[in-house]
Order: C-alpha cells, then structure tokens, then sequence
C-alpha cells in the first residue's frame, strides 16, 4: 500500500501546529517585518515617549523620565525639562530604531532605542544628562548595565533633576525585588510588598544604583 499520501498530510498537519504554536506561545509576537526601522519625529510627549509620522508611538526602552502635568495632576520635578530636553534631541528628525526582548508596553507602544542621525542613543543621553533614571523589569535588557553606570556617573556629578530636585528622605526605603519599585516606608504599597520579594535601602541613591524606580505613589 503506498503511504505517500498520509506522510504528505502528516506533513502538512505539523507545519499548522507549528505556525498557531509560535502565536500562541511567543511573547511579544510582533515580528521584525512589523516593526519600523526608522522614521521622522513628528510630535514628543514628555521625556520619554514619541510619535513618529505614520501615528506610531514609540516609548524609550530602559529608561523613565519625570512625568510633565497630565489629568490634573501636576508635573513632577523636572517633567518640563526632560520633555525639553528630549524635544531638541529629536523633534522634526528622521531616527533609527532598535529592538530588544520586549518589543511594546502595555499601552500598545513600540519599545526601543531611538537614535539620532548622527548616532547618539537618546535613552542614553537622557540618562546621562539626568533628564530620565533607569526603568527595568525583572527580565532586565540588554543595555541594563550601561545605562546603570551612566545613572551612576549622573547622580555623582549632580546632574539634571539630581542636583535640581529636592526630596525630603527617609530612614530607610523599601524595595520590591519582583517589580523593581522602591517606596517610603509609609506608603501602602510597601507596606504590602511580602518579605520574600521585600528589600531595604539606606538611602534613595542605593535604590537607584540597584536599578529600582520610585513609586508613582508617594515618590520617594
């Protein structure tokens, strides 16, 4: 009896599997034919978000600046500056893109390094000029530790909102090690983080110098 057929249907039957299985179970499926390599800066939000000509929104992968004054709530410190700053980067010019593990946020944007025609890495220059601090999850990216040593370098040289703004401090600071966030020890996110996850900072440097972002909440 010939089998030819049932192997060609066989056949046929693993490469559907395999294509549903790479939708299904990849994260972040966007693919790179999907994602731009370029494109003109057509309009800058704040300090670390974009939109390029087309009405893609491009948020800057690793890194968070002050937020500027939204939904009646008011700027933080250095909000207006970072946007500034970000603005005269890029406004108007055509960039590059790159991709890391994590291609978009929750919010639908595009996560990238954004370069600027002449090859500066703008998150980078962000963060070294302390217009932004360094934002991880807990799969981290591939640019963590350079970005960790330019925040270092930034807050030793008092640099932007590190030697502008002022901050009243705390005995101590807690730190969630699975979502990254520190918190006064009197705020009610982290007073519920569990002692598995729970670390303590001396100072709000130390966080910083860890990786840990400052919570939304009560800003340390």
């Amino acid at each position: 009896m010939d089998n030819k057929p049932h192997y060609k249907m066989s056949s046929i039957v693993f490469i559907i599997f395999f294509s549903i299985s790479l939708l299904v179970f990849v994260p972040n499926y966007t693919t790179s034919f999907d994602l731009p390599r370029s494109g003109r800066v057509i309009a800058v939000f704040d300090g670390d978000t974009i939109m390029l000509k087309g009405g893609i929104k491009i948020r800057y992968l690793g890194i968070d600046a002050p937020e500027i004054a939204h939904d009646d709530k008011p700027a933080d410190c250095y909000g207006r500056e970072a946007k500034w700053y970000n603005h005269k980067l890029v406004y108007g010019k055509i960039v590059t893109l790159k991709y890391d593990r994590e291609k978009k946020d929750r919010h639908g944007r595009l996560l990238a390094y954004v370069y600027t025609p002449d090859g500066k890495c703008v998150n980078a220059e962000l963060i070294k000029h302390g217009y932004a601090f360094v934002f991880r999850k807990p799969e981290g990216f591939k640019k963590l530790v350079h970005f960790l040593r330019l925040q270092d370098l930034a807050m030793q040289k008092r640099r932007g909102m590190w030697g502008f703004c002022k901050t009243k401090r705390e005995r101590f600071y807690i730190g969630n090690k699975n979502s990254f966030v520190f918190h006064r020890p009197s705020c009610p996110y982290g007073k519920r983080t569990s002692i598995r996850n729970r670390i303590i900072f001396r100072t709000r440097e130390e966080a910083f110098r860890e990786g840990f972002h400052p919570c939304r909440r009560c800003k340390p």
